[in-house]
């Protein structure tokens, strides 16, 4: 879970408007904005509280998260905007 957290934590993701593109310590993976169904915020408890981060559900296999948007904070404003961010970028993409 600690590597989890750190991993997460410390990646960062790109929004093109061809998908996006996660890059994590160990792995850097794209997904196309046709293979992502959903955007999702998760929440999971943690210790001192909860902790947030964005979920790709995808068309086919399994969810992914999101790099660089976990949070342990309660009504974070910069994980919201990030949130936005990424589903802008979806509504956008799939508009096209």
């Amino acid at each position: 879970m600690i590597f989890s957290m750190i991993n997460q934590g410390y990646g960062a993701t790109l929004l093109t408007t061809e998908g996006m593109e996660l890059h994590t310590l160990f792995r850097r993976r794209s997904v196309p904005w046709g293979e992502v169904a959903e955007i999702e915020e998760r929440c999971l408890p943690a210790r001192s509280g909860t902790r947030s981060e964005v979920r790709i559900v995808r068309d086919r296999g399994r969810a992914l998260t999101v790099p660089g948007t976990l949070t342990a904070r309660m009504h974070d404003p910069r994980f919201e905007a990030k949130l936005a961010t990424i589903r802008q970028y979806r509504a956008r993409a799939a508009g096209n």
